[in-house]
């Protein structure tokens, strides 16, 4: 904890304070593996909370789950597309979710993520 404190140029104790106020009621609610992993966003550097505030799925993934979703929609969609499907909606929703708490995140560091320009600008 000492290195990341240091990484992002803050005493430790500001470091845990900090990690300790950003924890959020509403992870409780999530599988423990995924509560884990947006905690562990709170010991994240604020230049890797915009890559993960601007992470997106690649563009053959999301084109893959749109052209799913429209069979899905038409009752076109195969039995061995769903699991494909199944797979492709759960990794929207996990960059969703870490999308969203890392912008919570950052507010809560000072920035401005009002703007949906700067958040969705192309990751660095």
């Amino acid at each position: 904890m000492q290195r990341a404190a240091q990484m992002q140029q803050r005493s430790l104790e500001k470091f845990l304070l900090d990690a300790a106020i950003t924890g959020t009621p509403l992870l409780d609610d999530l599988p423990p593996e995924l509560t884990d992993e947006m905690a562990a966003l709170a010991l994240v550097n604020d230049a890797g909370l915009w890559r993960v505030a601007r992470q997106t799925l690649s563009s053959e993934k999301q084109e893959q789950l749109d052209t799913l979703l429209q069979k899905r929609g038409r009752g076109e969609l195969r039995p061995e597309e769903q699991p494909v499907l199944d797979e492709l909606l759960s990794e929207y929703e996990h960059v969703i979710l870490a999308r969203a708490h890392a912008a919570v995140l950052l507010k809560q560091r000072g920035y401005d993520v009002s703007d949906p320009s700067v958040v969705n600008k192309p990751a660095e």
